[in-house]
């Protein structure tokens, strides 16, 4: 997370996903049969079935291109890529090309152990650096003393993500809360109005997922503007810093609140992330704060609109949460020039101007600006993203998934954001794990 990072995809059942056997797997990447014919096994974390669609159409159109070539594709959650990558890879098998996370628990580990290789080259070769900012292409690239942010880049992304306040108009129409809200002091009044009216005020879900995490990340990062991000910046690039500041504490506490109060779903605590989702599309909701990713099941219902997270007065442009989705990289197991070459022509595809076209009239979020947005029939909560987007990048304002700052930092959100919700852990004593999380982690670094 952040997705996830935070991240992002979410565990769901999977009538989705081709999960490769054994003997597949050991396939991996091969050269035989008829003449020129060649394989690129491939991992990726589009599991969703609206993601799905598209990127097997991708596939079939890259595979149409390159006579003779086969994508022997395997499709994981975001959990399960980060529980059987490194490992699998490391084993001599898995894929020559997949998706990572761009923290320091996964691309960040996988490059100290050598297992991905520098795609520098490629960004030199297709022009990458001219579709995608140096700021954003900065979330991908490790020095070789493991400083995040710096060095060589492991990889690129083909989708923009954000974590955002989606709301549903027809729910806040019959509360009488008028839109756009302007101020954090006006999103709790609307809260409150929706509430007075027997309607939850936020959807959430926190037995799997990491909502609970978007939410505090939101929250708290809305308190940044992005003329003093530095801060923020230096603390998930491991510069150091302290996770004790009033922003998180302040976010904090104010989640704690909302949950002892009767702002989330009844039931919230045995309700997974994507589930929720799905109770949020039906109505059962009038906001809930997530990501991006979420955008192909959102434009279900044209009620729902997509927005920042209200930022407290003086704060013009404040930071929102996100980035780019889960990277496109090659692991040590393209060995040789002509895997090289095919894996650099597969990554170019997925992050095209094509590409983007194909993923916008699904319904997501490109990374890559649109050259033509008129010619694609889109909803309208992709709408609303693209244009916060544009906003968003405009202003410098693109924040952080927190959990990119150390490898643990996930896992210590996860168990201790819970506890806290259910009031066995004070706010206070909630932002101490997180620093001493990373403290312990700079000290390693040290060393």
């Amino acid at each position: 997370m952040l997705e996830e990072s935070l991240s992002r995809v979410i565990s769901r059942p999977w009538p989705w996903r081709r999960v490769l056997g054994a003997g597949a797997l050991a396939f991996c990447l091969a050269h035989g049969g008829a003449a020129g014919a060649q394989a690129l096994s491939v991992w990726d974390d589009y599991t969703f079935e609206a993601q799905s669609k598209v990127i097997e159409q991708l596939i079939q159109k890259f595979q149409a291109d390159h006579p003779g070539v086969t994508i022997q594709r395997t499709a994981r959650t975001f959990e399960d890529l980060g529980m059987t990558l490194k490992l699998t890879v490391s084993s001599g098998e898995g894929p020559a090309v997949t998706k990572v996370n761009q923290g320091a628990g996964d691309m960040g580990a996988m490059v100290k152990e050598k297992l991905l290789q520098p795609v520098d080259a490629y960004i030199a070769k297709y022009g990458w650096d001219k579709r995608q900012s140096d700021s954003v292409l900065a979330r991908d690239r490790w020095s070789d003393s493991g400083q995040f942010g710096e060095g060589k880049t492991y990889g690129i992304s083909g989708l923009g993500e954000m974590v955002g306040l989606y709301y549903n108009q027809k729910l806040l129409d019959s509360a009488g809360v008028k839109t756009p809200i302007a101020s954090f002091d006006d999103f709790k009044k609307a809260l409150d109005a929706v509430k007075a009216k027997g309607i939850a005020p936020f959807m959430i879900g926190t037995v799997k997922g990491h909502m609970a995490l978007h939410m505090l990340a939101s929250l708290s990062q809305a308190n940044i503007d992005a003329s003093n991000r530095k801060e923020l910046d230096d603390l998930i690039y491991d510069r150091g810093g302290t996770w004790k500041t009033k922003g998180n504490l302040d976010a904090a506490m104010q989640i704690l609140d909302w949950a002892k109060n009767g702002y989330f779903y009844n039931g919230y605590q045995g309700i997974a992330g994507d589930d929720a989702v799905q109770l949020f599309i039906s109505g059962q909701g009038a906001f809930l704060i997530s990501g991006t990713w979420y955008l192909g099941d959102m434009q279900n219902n044209p009620d729902i609109h997509f927005t920042t997270v209200p930022a407290p007065a003086g704060v013009k442009a404040p930071l929102t949460v996100g980035g780019v989705d889960l990277a496109w990289a090659v692991t040590g197991l393209a060995k040789d020039d002509a895997t090289k070459d095919l894996a650099g022509q597969y990554i170019d595809y997925m992050v095209s101007d094509e590409a983007a076209e194909m993923w916008a009239a699904g319904g997501y979020l490109p990374a890559v600006t649109l050259k033509d947005p008129g010619k694609i029939k889109m909803s309208g909560v992709l709408t609303d993203a693209i244009g916060v987007w544009n906003k968003v990048n405009a202003d410098n304002a693109l924040g952080h998934y927190p959990d990119w700052a150390t490898p643990t930092l996930l896992k210590t959100l996860d168990d201790n954001l819970p506890a806290m919700l259910a009031d066995k852990l004070t706010p206070e004593a909630f932002v101490d794990s997180l620093e001493k999380d990373y403290t312990t982690y700079l000290a390693s670094l040290k060393k």
